[in-house]
């Protein structure tokens, strides 16, 4: 059907019926019913051009009318943004603002529309949720040559969930910055951080395809972005995604880069305990080794043992290992000698050989020590026999 078609008298008398709704809800019938105060009417006079067609599925071509926009930011540049329950679009409807308004994308992922009703969207772009409300529309004999323009009002945030070589995994729900969506980076800073031996140049971004119908795996290689400055290795994050933080076995050099950078926690916990100057729980930098966590720590105590310190280590399986270490101070970071810490990792410091003689002395003469005590104790009654 176009513009200017001629029909039965009873053709036009359904379609008048078909539209009463419309007719009944106009503005500009309450204007011409008086039902509006002048004020009130001038200024919805300057927001609608007049007279406005009485079936708007017949109205001649013409400028688009655009309703007010809400308070608030609207519009993103997301062109290729894919729609997720939650999300808010501002729907216009050329010349019929009773259809224009802002419309949630339902838990079902379509938009209930006026007169029109269910129409599906979700994992849809908005250039697709225009031509979906076009023909929508048009395949109802609701409009005709309806023109529609969406845009987006407002973001829902995006569930992720992000595993492997990082602090901690799991599910975040990641709230979009002035229209930006998230990236990788976002979601490993969530995450608390990278460790120490995560491989930045493979990880994968895991998402269902736009028709729904498989699973697609993005390669990601943030060592450029890292080092070379290359933004476009830090993704836009959809709903649903999963990023995998690989493990790899880096060289110490990358390791400390990994360590100092960004990507990595802002601090790591370690225990310094057994003889040294201030012993306890201590948070340090990521890239923090043995060495200068001992002189963080202050100095050796005279019964220290200055030989080697003993690093235990709690792994991701629930084991512990225990790893002699020489100490050098002028030793350079390396993973043999001087490793980089870990969070939760402890220091024990142990005790000389002079120290641990003294210590089993006292403990074999404790029991004669507490004899004597007792003795002197009851001596001066024995004097007075």
């Amino acid at each position: 059907m176009s513009n200017g078609s001629r029909c039965s008298p009873g053709h036009w008398q359904r379609r008048f019926f078909r539209r009463v709704p419309l007719v009944l809800g106009s503005p500009l019938l309450a204007i011409a019913s008086g039902l509006l105060t002048p004020g009130l009417a001038a200024t919805m006079g300057e927001a609608m051009p007049a007279p406005q067609p009485m079936f708007p599925s017949v109205s001649p071509p013409g400028p688009a009318l655009r309703p007010a926009a809400p308070a608030g930011p609207l519009v993103y540049p997301l062109a290729d943004y894919r729609l997720t329950v939650g999300d808010i679009l501002y729907v216009i409807v050329a010349n019929v603002p009773d259809y224009s308004g802002t419309f949630q994308v339902l838990p079902d992922g379509s938009l209930n529309l006026p007169v029109l009703g269910r129409v599906e969207v979700w994992g849809k772009t908005l250039p697709q949720v225009e031509q979906a409300i076009t023909q929508a529309y048009a395949a109802a004999e609701i409009l005709v040559e309806p023109r529609i323009t969406v845009t987006m009002s407002q973001l829902s945030p995006l569930r992720v969930v992000v595993i492997g070589e990082v602090t901690h995994p799991g599910a975040y729900s990641l709230d979009p910055n002035q229209g930006r969506l998230p990236t990788v980076a976002i979601a490993l800073d969530a995450a608390g951080g990278i460790t120490q031996h995560t491989d930045l140049r493979s990880i994968q971004v895991r998402r269902v395809s736009a028709d729904n119908q498989r699973e697609e795996t993005i390669a990601v290689s943030l060592w450029d972005l890292l080092t070379q400055g290359d933004r476009s290795q830090d993704i836009a994050l959809r709903d649903g995604d999963t990023i995998v933080v690989p493990q790899a076995d880096p060289t110490i050099p990358t390791a400390r880069e990994l360590a100092s950078s960004t990507f990595s926690a802002g601090a790591i916990r370690v225990n310094i305990v057994g003889e040294i100057a201030k012993p306890g729980v201590m948070e340090v930098p990521p890239d923090t080794s043995v060495t200068e966590a001992l002189l963080l720590a202050g100095s050796f105590t005279p019964r220290s043992r200055r030989v080697d310190v003993q690093l235990l280590r709690l792994n991701l399986d629930g084991t512990v290992t225990q790893r002699s270490l020489p100490v050098d101070f002028a030793s350079a970071i390396n993973d043999e000698t001087n490793p980089l810490l870990q969070d939760r990792d402890v220091i024990l410091v142990g005790r000389n050989w002079s120290a641990a003689i003294g210590d089993s002395i006292g403990t074999v003469l404790q029991p004669l020590g507490a004899a004597s005590s007792l003795l002197n104790l009851f001596l001066p009654f024995l004097l007075l026999r």
